[in-house]
């Protein structure tokens, strides 16, 4: 038996609020987007030191001070009486670069100096206090109160102008900020190449804002406008396209609340300020703020509207974005219903879990390669409240935040599924709020079930099942010693097939009397499960071969054959059931039965 450290970081969120944050996340880092607060992130620095800090959008390093323009003027023509001289104002700036980072700081106040610089020996020497974390310094140079344009970069502190031209292409990054205030919170947030990008706040809810290129907590840009800077990007197409979702995928997809827009770089190049990047809309449905789960090259989101679930990619037919209903053929599933979380275990089953707002747990099965989808309802002793997924030792864990029912109060437990690799089933969990016990000796007497205190439970020892135990002050006692123990709230699972529907030697067998017969089921590693018309009529499964008595059948893989009562009636279903806390994997059902009686 395990358990786990608490720890606790204080948050500006409240508790209410929780539900309307979008995030993503950069190795130990967290950046969270909610339309009443500042764009915050989440720093781990240790397994027991995290932090929330308000992001301060900006370079880390700071522009040079001091700047100072020095003329130095040793020919002014004179042999000429001064005809040739014309001295003019240049004013200078100097920002500092580091390396590492590839940051550049603002720009510095700016300095003047007066000089001619057509005429030999005159120069202009800029000078300034070094910067701390700079690794070289950018100077730029503004004629006559003209545009800055860069002229040459320095390690040293130091620059010697001797009528350089100015490149007005190539000037000093400028400071922006659009989050500043109350009303221009983002609300949604992503990664997509090398930029992190923020969408939605109140102010304007169809605006994308693009962080500059590797450079995620930096709005800065240059005028004129660089590859690299910041960027700003406008969804509009007749109506209010308030932006619920930015999801990184072959291009950056936004997800409005009237349809769906697919924002690519110019030329279908990279995203970039200049050239402009393009904005279309595709076909499709507007989607809800409910986070959208990108897998392989689909991604499945909630529609504003409506109480499905539907699963988006890239069509070759249209050449562009289609959607598609995944939840039709479980429609009674959602009818009436919303998705209010839901997160995706990618190994080793493959399957979304998804929270409904009556706290129900979905789960939905999906298969691309295979074309095998499904969704099932996980009837759970409580409502699940919170979901989310975690990559652990090879495969991924899925933790709940659940309500439940314990000893007349309500209480909330944070919850994860159990490992779906095992090597011995003795060790597996099949139970609800399960404890496992892995003792040197056995015994009989458990405890530390208080948070099952007067619920009925199951038992799993030693391999054997127990039913019928109650927690009785935090703890049970079972018939027999025993030393890997698992003990929780009885789960049942259950499965039923579709009508059959053949072609016969007589036609169709849709509208006619079908005489059924034996089950035959193709199985992997399962053992204690039933077979049945109907859930009142289960038929065991003998899977025990030679093992002796008094000890538990091993776990069985291949075709077994059930024999169940026969019926005649207009449609064949079959009810497969594992009501013991023991593994049942199906891979294939198939049933006896002609057209007649």
């Amino acid at each position: 038996m395990g358990g786990f450290r608490l720890y606790r970081a204080g948050s500006p969120y409240n508790a209410v609020e929780l539900p309307a944050i979008d995030y993503c996340q950069s190795f130990d880092t967290m950046f969270a987007a909610h339309l009443d607060h500042p764009v915050t992130k989440l720093t781990r620095a240790d397994h027991y030191d995290w932090s929330f800090a308000q992001v301060s959008f900006g370079p880390d390093i700071i522009a040079p001070t001091g700047v100072a323009a020095v003329a130095t003027v040793a020919n002014t023509d004179a042999s000429n009486a001064g005809n040739a001289y014309f001295p003019q104002t240049a004013s200078y700036v100097v920002s500092a670069v580091n390396d590492e980072t590839g940051q550049e700081s603002r720009a510095s106040s700016s300095s003047s100096a007066v000089n001619d610089l057509g005429l030999k020996r005159n120069y202009t020497t800029i000078t300034w206090s070094a910067a701390t974390g700079a690794t070289f310094y950018r100077i730029y140079k503004s004629m006559t109160g003209a545009t800055f344009g860069f002229i040459g970069e320095t390690t040293g502190t130091t620059f010697r102008d001797d009528n350089i031209n100015a490149d007005l292409s190539d000037a000093p990054v400028v400071g922006w900020n659009p989050f500043e205030g109350i009303g221009n919170y983002p609300s949604t947030v992503c990664f997509f190449e090398q930029r992190l990008f923020l969408g939605k706040t109140r102010n304007a809810p169809n605006a994308i804002y693009g962080s500059r290129s590797s450079d995620f907590e930096n709005m800065d840009k240059a005028r004129p406008l660089k590859a690299d800077d910041a960027l700003a990007i406008a969804c509009s197409s007749g109506k209010v396209n308030a932006i619920n979702q930015l999801v990184p995928s072959k291009n950056l997809l936004a997800l409005t609340s009237d349809s769906l827009f697919v924002v690519r770089g110019a030329n279908d190049d990279y995203l970039s300020p200049s050239p402009p990047p393009k904005v279309e809309r595709q076909n499709g449905r507007g989607a809800s703020t409910l986070k959208a789960l990108p897998i392989d090259d689909v991604t499945f989101f909630q529609p504003s509207i409506g109480s499905e679930v539907r699963a988006m990619g890239f069509n070759f037919e249209v050449d562009g974005f289609r959607s598609n209903d995944v939840s039709v053929f479980s429609s009674d599933f959602f009818t009436g219903h919303r998705i209010i979380d839901w997160c995706y275990a990618e190994e080793p089953l493959s399957i979304i879990w998804a929270v409904r707002d009556d706290g129900k747990l979905l789960a939905f099965t999906w298969q691309q390669e295979q074309q095998i989808w499904g969704w099932t309802e996980m009837d759970i002793d409580g409502e699940v409240q919170s979901i989310c997924c975690v990559a652990e030792k090879g495969e991924d864990r899925v933790y709940l935040i659940v309500k439940r029912h314990i000893d007349g109060e309500d209480v909330y437990y944070v919850e994860h599924m159990a490992s779906a690799k095992w090597n011995d089933f003795t060790t597996a969990c099949y139970l609800d709020c399960a404890i496992t016990w892995a003792l040197d000796e056995e015994r009989s007497h458990f405890d530390r079930l208080d948070h099952l205190e007067g619920k009925e439970v199951w038992a799993l020892a030693d391999g054997f099942v127990v039913k019928g135990l109650t927690v009785i002050d935090g703890a049970v006692d079972l018939p027999d010693p025993a030393m890997i123990v698992t003990i929780g709230l009885p789960v049942i699972a259950e499965v039923e097939t579709m009508p059959l529907s053949f072609q016969a030697q007589d036609g169709q067998s849709d509208g006619k009397k079908q005489v059924t017969g034996r089950a035959h089921l193709k199985i992997v590693d399962t053992v204690g499960m039933t077979v049945g018309r109907s859930r009142a009529q289960q038929n065991d499964v003998v899977t025990r071969t030679d093992e002796p008595l008094g000890k538990q059948a091993n776990l069985y893989s291949g075709v077994v054959r059930a024999q169940m009562e026969q019926m005649v009636s207009f449609e064949t279903s079959i009810v497969i059931r594992q009501a013991n806390p023991l593994p049942m994997r199906v891979t294939a059902a198939y049933l006896e039965v002609r057209n007649g009686g």
